[in-house]
């Protein structure tokens, strides 16, 4: 299965992609997109390009881990993005990722698509782990 990984923010949305059998997550590029019209066109785009099969999305809570006004919108772009890709979109905390991709040494866009590639190995080495009985 081919994965997608979105840090969904207002100025930049970085992507990420790996794949099922490396479960590796690899930042690609950040989107300057004007409104989620535009942001939705490129990413279908990408979704093809790439062959994905699955999209998850960064979800910002805050420290508390509480839904925030950014966590609706971020919903709100992966309901519009599942419905214009047809495919699953699934959500993953992002708690403090941009942070995480600043002290790697990220800087401007890179950050961004840092963040993607490190809420999408959060979800992939989270579905990895076993299941305790």
């Amino acid at each position: 299965m081919r994965y997608l990984g979105i840090d969904y923010g207002m100025r930049r949305i970085g992507l990420a992609t790996a794949d099922g059998d490396t479960r590796i997550a690899v930042p690609q590029s950040a989107l300057k997109c004007k409104n989620d019209a535009q942001a939705i066109d490129e990413i279908t785009s990408v979704v093809k390009k790439e062959e994905i099969e699955k999209i998850i999305i960064g979800l910002p809570l805050g420290l508390d881990g509480r839904k925030s006004e950014m966590s609706a919108q971020a919903i709100s772009f992966g309901e519009k993005l599942r419905a214009a890709s047809g495919l699953p979109v699934e959500f993953e905390n992002e708690m403090l990722t941009s942070r995480m991709a600043h002290d790697a040494g990220m800087r401007g866009s890179n950050i961004d698509a840092s963040s993607a590639a490190i809420i999408l190995q959060s979800y992939l080495d989270k579905i990895q782990m076993p299941k305790s009985k």
